[in-house]
């Protein structure tokens, strides 16, 4: 009988002699002997079918509804392209302890069986319902319904607060995208207008204090819904001369509990809306002169103050541009 090496009989099969011996070590190769440290397979050995790659036909049963391959071994390019997960995700599960592929025994590589493929479809159908991979791994963990019971209603919970979370967040978004929409055609123009009420929480001395940030505006904010500069407000009083004082306030649209809180004089205004780069120190005295004019030419006076919210950026590398809302009291 003719025997080839399994450095020969590997370019016959098309697949390394790693594996041809990994094939005879596994008795899979009808005739192969081994003498020393080589295997000697039949030159008429045919090529064990790789589990892989098997196609077995199902035939159903009379006693069976479904039949299961469940010998099938699939490797991690196989995984994801059969389930969709990439290999970052496997590596990453196995890591944390999610899974536990076995090796094979000379290649090392993953070897994902029935259990470990249906195992991963497990994890998919609460990765799809909002859980960690963290989380899942808990649910590994819990041995009761009671269990079970109390980490889905604590997903429930997340889940609404997410939920609300997010909304406030397409609230806020919709309202800058509304203000930068009508700031953009109506830019410089002048119409009277009731402004809304404005509470004052704390006030500093300029935007630049930063230092007084964590005391006197960080304090008030619930940082994971509210930005600093949409609840800053600057004020600046002025007579006929020009501007004379100016300063921060911190205000919110409602008062603090149990609190007096100062209002900002309001009522009716002369509102408009301008864009300036936020170092654009030029601003004020621009707005004044128009301003004047305005009062002037419909016969109306001001109180001597004026208010002026921050309600949209355009960022750039060096100075952003600042889309400024406009409020002077009038007499």
């Amino acid at each position: 009988m003719e025997y080839f090496t399994a450095i020969e009989i590997s370019k016959i099969w098309n697949i390394s002699s790693r594996m041809v011996a990994y094939y005879c070590e596994t008795g899979r190769v009808e005739g192969a002997v081994k003498r020393g440290k080589t295997w000697l397979i039949p030159s008429h050995a045919e090529k064990p079918a790789h589990k892989r790659h098997a196609r077995k036909k199902v035939t159903p049963a009379k006693d069976s509804i479904m039949q299961t391959d469940t010998d099938a071994v699939y490797h991690t390019k196989e995984v994801s392209h059969h389930l969709g997960f990439t290999r970052e995700t496997l590596r990453y599960y196995e890591e944390i302890g999610l899974i536990s592929p076995k090796r094979e025994k000379y290649s090392q590589y993953r070897a994902f069986g029935f259990f470990d493929m249906s195992h991963l479809m497990a994890i998919d159908f609460y990765r799809k319902r909002g859980f960690t991979p963290i989380q899942i791994r808990n649910l590994l963990r819990a041995d009761s319904r009671r269990q079970y019971e109390q980490i889905l209603r604590q997903q429930r919970d997340s889940l609404k607060n997410e939920i609300e979370r997010l909304q406030g967040m397409l609230e806020r978004l919709e309202k800058a995208r509304n203000f930068y929409d009508h700031a953009t055609a109506d830019m410089g123009k002048f119409e009277t207008r009731i402004m809304p009420a404005y509470y004052v929480r704390e006030s500093i001395d300029s935007i630049s204090s930063f230092q007084e940030y964590r005391e006197k505006v960080l304090t008030y904010l619930n940082l994971d819904s509210e930005d600093i500069l949409s609840n800053m407000v600057r004020a600046i009083t002025f007579d006929d001369g020009g501007f004379k004082a100016s300063g921060m306030y911190l205000v919110m649209r409602r008062p603090l509990d149990n609190k007096e809180s100062l209002l900002l004089e309001g009522g009716r205004c002369l509102y408009t809306t301008l864009i300036a780069d936020n170092n654009d120190n030029t601003l004020l005295e621009k707005m004044f002169v128009l301003c004047q004019q305005w009062a002037k030419e419909h016969q109306e006076a001001f109180r001597g103050v004026v208010y002026i919210f921050i309600r949209f950026i355009i960022l750039k590398g060096q100075t952003d541009k600042n889309y400024y809302e406009v409020w002077m009291p009038l007499k």
